[in-house]
């Protein structure tokens, strides 16, 4: 009887060989990262509020973290989506049971352009129910914007579908957390929907943001 040599496994980041397993593998889930890119690749988990409301951010917006978002989202690398939630994908899916998933909205010509909305695609690996109860009305990036005109974005983001967020608990996620403009807009348009509860989940949150109020 022929023995099959296990398939060769390369870090979605740095392309090299993995050597070795995790116990993510007693769980039937791969390995995707080499060590050194999962030990670059660390979670801080800083909760914070916007309004009254809980929120999480998994990373810190350190120079790793923008380097990599910037690969997944600026550069099209589809085979990024994974590597942000995968280490913590059964703590995740346990602390959000029961609710149902609000992308924060990109704008139809990037999603054509990139081939995929980078936000959709992380976040559907929580496999919870995905409600896309949010409409972008302009193509202006935050990053391009300055403080001003980002904390301005009244009429850019609308509501749809809110039947399907009442009485149900309601996680609205994003890669990142700068003014929290976009993300106190989303809160009061699905507050209207009448939603049981809303929580808050990011990728990572701008590191100076946590050193004065949000």
């Amino acid at each position: 009887m022929k023995i099959l040599e296990p398939a060769i496994r390369h870090c979605r980041i740095c392309f090299n060989e993995i050597n070795g397993y995790s116990a993510l593998v007693l769980f039937n889930q791969s390995n995707i990262l080499c060590n050194k890119c999962a030990r670059s690749l660390k979670a801080k988990f800083k909760r914070f509020k916007i309004y009254s409301y809980d929120a999480l951010s998994i990373y810190e917006y350190d120079e790793t973290v923008r380097k990599l978002i910037y690969t997944y989202k600026g550069c099209y690398d589809y085979e990024l989506k994974d590597v942000f939630l995968y280490r913590y994908i059964y703590y995740l899916r346990f602390i959000y049971n029961g609710y149902v998933v609000v992308p924060i909205p990109s704008s139809e010509v990037d999603d054509q352009i990139r081939g995929f909305n980078h936000v959709d695609e992380v976040f559907k690996n929580l496999k919870l129910p995905m409600v896309y109860a949010l409409k972008k009305c302009t193509r202006e990036k935050q990053s391009s914007l300055n403080k001003k005109n980002r904390l301005n974005i009244e009429n850019k983001i609308v509501l749809e579908n809110e039947s399907e967020l009442r009485n149900k608990k309601v996680l609205i996620v994003d890669d990142i957390f700068t003014t929290g403009a976009t993300m106190r807009k989303a809160i009061t348009l699905i507050k209207q929907a009448n939603p049981k509860t809303i929580k808050v989940l990011v990728i990572a949150k701008t590191i100076e943001l946590d050193k004065r109020k949000n």
